[in-house]
């Protein structure tokens, strides 16, 4: 089986399109969302058109797509994102809020392959950033391989024989082939918001039958998805970040 592995798309359309075109390139059986379709961009109703006719598609929400669907009130959210989830609040349609609405709470297990979260398997909303809690991550369940999303960064830990190590995937393809006596905690990067100074869109394969995953690092028109947030009137540091991956 090989699992196309997205998140934090963010509302970014150019993004998306351009992850979804190196989709046509590969022979994809599932689809595998990590959360926040929503939040930020000028684009929710469209990147929601286009993931709600993924098929077959496992998905979990993010801390976005409750903020827009009015499951959170965004009271923890900067001023930036906050502004941008009422936004979207007010553009998403009856039919996409209602799609948005309906994703499941992470943890989700998919068959004894694997496990995908947004946050943590403890708190959808937390941000797994220190060695202590990767380990409390890795270790919540017995699943070998977990993927999770909400940092935005791609990464890669792993934990055999109780030694822990970390790999930031900064290159526009990486390879990782899986190791029997290993357990990873693997982050995708985000596809419409990357935070580790490189403003591409990332994504990664997960071929089962080889037990292997790809990273990837995809252009995209970031200038005019810029163009899209500043006309929206969200505030402009949303815009001006994408420049920067930051």
């Amino acid at each position: 089986m090989k699992y196309f592995i997205l998140s934090d798309i963010h509302s970014n359309l150019e993004a998306l399109q351009s992850v979804m075109f190196k989709s046509k390139t590969i022979r994809i059986d599932e689809y595998v969302f990590l959360g926040d379709l929503v939040g930020y961009g000028a684009n929710p109703n469209q990147v929601v058109d286009i993931v709600k006719k993924l098929e077959p598609i496992i998905a979990v929400r993010g801390n976005h797509d409750k903020a827009a669907v009015e499951l959170s009130d965004a009271s923890d959210f900067n001023y930036a994102a906050k502004d941008a989830a009422l936004w979207t609040r007010d553009k998403l349609s009856k039919e996409n809020k209602g799609y948005v609405k309906q994703l499941s709470e992470g943890p989700v297990d998919q068959d004894d392959l694997f496990c995908i979260m947004h946050g943590s398997p403890w708190d959808e909303e937390y941000y797994i950033l220190s060695p202590r809690s990767v380990y409390k991550a890795i270790e919540y369940s017995d699943k070998q391989v977990k993927f999770f999303g909400h940092t935005h960064i791609p990464v890669i830990w792993s934990l055999k024989t109780n030694e822990l190590s970390g790999q930031a995937v900064k290159s526009d393809y990486h390879k990782l082939s899986i190791d029997e006596d290993t357990k990873y905690l693997i982050n995708p990067g985000s596809v419409g918001q990357p935070r580790d100074n490189i403003p591409k869109a990332s994504m990664v394969v997960f071929d089962t039958d080889k037990m292997e995953i790809e990273f990837f690092r995809l252009d995209y028109n970031i200038e005019e998805t810029q163009r899209k947030i500043i006309k929206a009137e969200l505030t402009p540091y949303l815009a001006e970040r994408l420049s920067y991956g930051r």
